[in-house]
Order: structure tokens, then sequence, then C-alpha cells
């Protein structure tokens, strides 16, 4: 205790801002503080929900397009439809073209493991062994391109649809087309 009140009641401290002793806010700075926070926090919400959700979509569309040139390479060792031939060679030259374009707009991120084997597709390679094996082979290459190219075309829609980028979008409809085209050129060979 303070030795200069003996036998007085000390005094009421009173509150004086200008001495420092700390933050006392008004009602009113209260109120506008809590909007301003939670004007915030909903904007943040709102920023963070807002991002491309199309990344899965681009990483399986990658792969496809990937395994679609691995099968046309394998297909151009095995051909013997001359017609089929120069059909494998435009199909191999348009998916590089689509390739490098696409490829120029996707988002930047690493490619899941499990995407890539997903779409790795190791039976349609085993079924065309299978069809050299048996002198079938450009009926089921034929069979096996009109299969990729209908769903690869699938997943370009589905890509176009979810994607919010305007140059991927803009590649993706060129190689919807350039895929329509070729798809609509081969037509399976109907077997008994």
């Amino acid at each position: 205790m303070d030795p200069s009140y003996r036998g007085r009641v000390p005094q009421v401290p009173y509150s004086n801002s200008s001495r420092g002793r700390g933050f006392r806010p008004s009602p009113r700075g209260l109120v506008i503080a809590l909007v301003l926070a939670a004007l915030a926090t909903l904007g943040f919400v709102l920023l963070s929900q807002s991002g491309d959700k199309s990344v899965p979509l681009q990483q399986h569309l990658a792969a496809r397009l990937i395994t679609l040139q691995k099968i046309t390479a394998e297909g151009e060792k095995n051909i013997k439809s001359s017609d089929l031939r120069s059909y494998n060679a435009r199909l191999r030259i348009q998916i590089a073209s689509d390739i490098a374009s696409i490829s120029d707009n996707l988002a930047a991120s690493k490619t899941d493991p499990a995407i890539v084997a997903n779409e790795a597709d190791t039976a349609s390679f085993d079924s065309l062994a299978d069809a050299q094996l048996n002198n079938r082979f450009d009926d089921a290459y034929r069979k096996l391109l009109s299969q990729k190219l209908d769903s690869t075309n699938l997943l370009v829609k589905e890509l176009h649809d979810a994607t919010s980028s305007a140059k991927l979008k803009l590649a993706l409809s060129s190689a919807y087309a350039n895929f329509q085209l070729l798809e609509s050129e081969i037509t399976p060979v109907a077997t008994n």
C-alpha cells in the first residue's frame, strides 16, 4: 500500500485513455470490427471455393491422350490395311498436335500416379496382341480406336464444361472438333 494515504480512503481510479492504460472500444467500433471480420472470412471462403475444380479431369485427359498415342504407335507396327495405315498416320499427327495445344493450357500440377495407372489401359494392349496372333488385328484395332476416340471425346466435353480457363476451353473445342471428325471416319467392322 501507498504510505501517502494513511488513514484516508484511496482514490477511485479513473480511466484515462490519454495515458495509454488500455484500449476501450466504443460499442459502435466493436460492431464495425466484427462486421469487417465476418466479411473478410466470407470473402476468404468464397475465394477458396471458386478455384478451378477441373484439375483431376485435366490429369485424366493428359494420361488418356498419352495412352492413345501409345496405342497408335503400337498399331503402326501391325496394321496391314493401307487405308487404316493412312488413317492411323493422320490420327497420330492429330493427337500430337492436340497434346501440344492442350498441354500448354493445362494446370501445372503433379499427376496422380493412380490416375496414370487407371488410364494406362493394359487390357487394350493385351487384346491387340491377341488379335495379332489370331490375324484379326485390323478389325480389333478399328474397334479399339472407335471406343478410345469416343471416350476421349466425352472426357474433352466434360472438361470443357468444368474448366474456367478461356484458353483451355478454346484448345478443348479444337481438339473436340478434330476427334469428332476422326471418329466419324473410322467405323468398326461388324464381327460375327
